[in-house]
């Protein structure tokens, strides 16, 4: 069973970050544009990254199904930062 959950995140200038959590390896990753890590941060309880999950990243960020490879993850994405 695969626990990673896949975000978008949208910056106010334009950029896109991706954020990886999964639960069950204690992971969570921010990644730039470029495909660089900007943010890792491992050896997490599933609680903490639950946590991260529920109180921040339901709030500002949108889910995705899954990793595009080559594309940016909001390129199809109508993303409304309004809209929650």
């Amino acid at each position: 069973m695969v626990s990673e959950h896949i975000w978008v995140l949208l910056q106010t200038k334009g950029k896109t970050f991706k954020v990886i959590s999964d639960p069950e390896k204690g992971i969570i990753e921010v990644i730039n544009e470029k495909g660089e890590i900007l943010i890792r941060k491992i050896n997490l309880s599933k609680r903490q990254v639950e946590t991260v999950e529920r109180n921040f990243l339901h709030l500002i960020a949108k889910k995705i199904n899954g990793r595009e490879h080559g594309k940016s993850p909001a390129s199809s994405d109508t993303f409304d930062p309004m809209i929650i």
